[in-house]
């Protein structure tokens, strides 16, 4: 009976974006459910394999169940998800073949790393492996999103108009949509049990994702006025993605500092680097 039982419960959270710790408390509290209903079926006088049925059968449909689940859990966030690998596909396609059409060449690597990208995105919402970090590689994904479409968008301004106007303001559409969900995964849906600083957590994460969007577009600006003025690529444009790890290890080094209450420290790293990138970008702006 416990085995139908667990069977039918993982049945039910499969269809669920949880990460491990949220799978294994569901599994809990949903046994919790079966064992409960199948408790009191017994003792309405249902033989046990009647009451291991009914029980189920009054819980529901896995499939059903797990949607609803999922959607209590984390409302419009697959829709969203969805939406955006779907439209990223459609927009990489293209912008790919009207380059190719009106120009007489097109970024082929481009293409592939989009729909890499988008199918990859696809791929984890529609498949979900629950022992996987899922915050994680959402990010990774996204954040990868983030900069390839971008780039596009850039593409798209090379485009016959009103070509170059729809698919512009698509592109930003698409970025605009991952960058929200960047935030909301990192900071609403998949929060770390282990971290017991909720709250300041938050905001180093608010905080450093604002960085890591601002650090992306400036390194994309870099690297498209780069590629305009020089004769090809050259080994120098890697210099360009430093801040970009240095970001990126500066954000798990403030994350560490949280986990182990240096909350302070942790503060005064993000601080530190929001103020270098402003002053940085009002140089930049104003010619200082």
């Amino acid at each position: 009976m416990t085995e139908v039982f667990e069977r039918f419960v993982k049945g039910i959270v499969r269809q669920t974006d949880s990460n491990h710790e949220e799978s294994m408390d569901l599994n809990e509290e949903l046994l919790s459910h079966l064992h409960c209903s199948y408790e009191d079926l017994l003792n309405e006088g249902y033989s046990k394999e009647e009451a291991m049925k009914m029980a189920m059968m009054n819980f529901g449909d896995e499939k059903e169940v797990g949607k609803q689940l999922q959607q209590a859990m984390y409302p419009y966030r697959r829709g969203m998800m969805l939406i955006l690998a779907s439209a990223s596909l459609i927009f990489a396609y293209s912008v790919y073949l009207l380059d190719l059409f009106m120009n007489g060449d097109a970024h082929l690597i481009w293409l592939v790393l989009a729909v890499l990208v988008a199918t990859s995105i696809l791929t984890v919402i529609l498949h979900p492996v629950q022992s996987l970090n899922r915050r994680l590689w959402m990010n990774g994904l996204l954040i990868s999103h983030i900069f390839i479409f971008s780039y596009g968008s850039l593409m798209s301004a090379y485009l016959d108009r009103p070509y170059s106007t729809i698919s512009g303001f698509f592109s930003y559409a698409l970025v605009l949509l991952a960058i929200i969900l960047v935030y909301r995964t990192t900071i609403y849906d998949f929060p770390s049990s282990k971290q017991l600083l909720q709250k300041d957590a938050k905001w180093i994460h608010f905080i450093n994702i604002t960085m890591g969007i601002v650090l992306i577009f400036i390194t994309l600006f870099l690297l498209w006025a780069f590629l305009l003025f020089s004769e090809g690529l050259q080994a120098s444009l890697l210099l360009l993605l430093l801040p970009i790890g240095l970001w990126m290890l500066l954000y798990a080094v403030q994350m560490r500092l949280l986990a182990a209450q240096r909350k302070k420290i942790a503060y005064t790293i993000a601080i530190t680097q929001l103020l270098l990138i402003g002053v940085t970008l009002v140089i930049w702006v104003y010619g200082i």
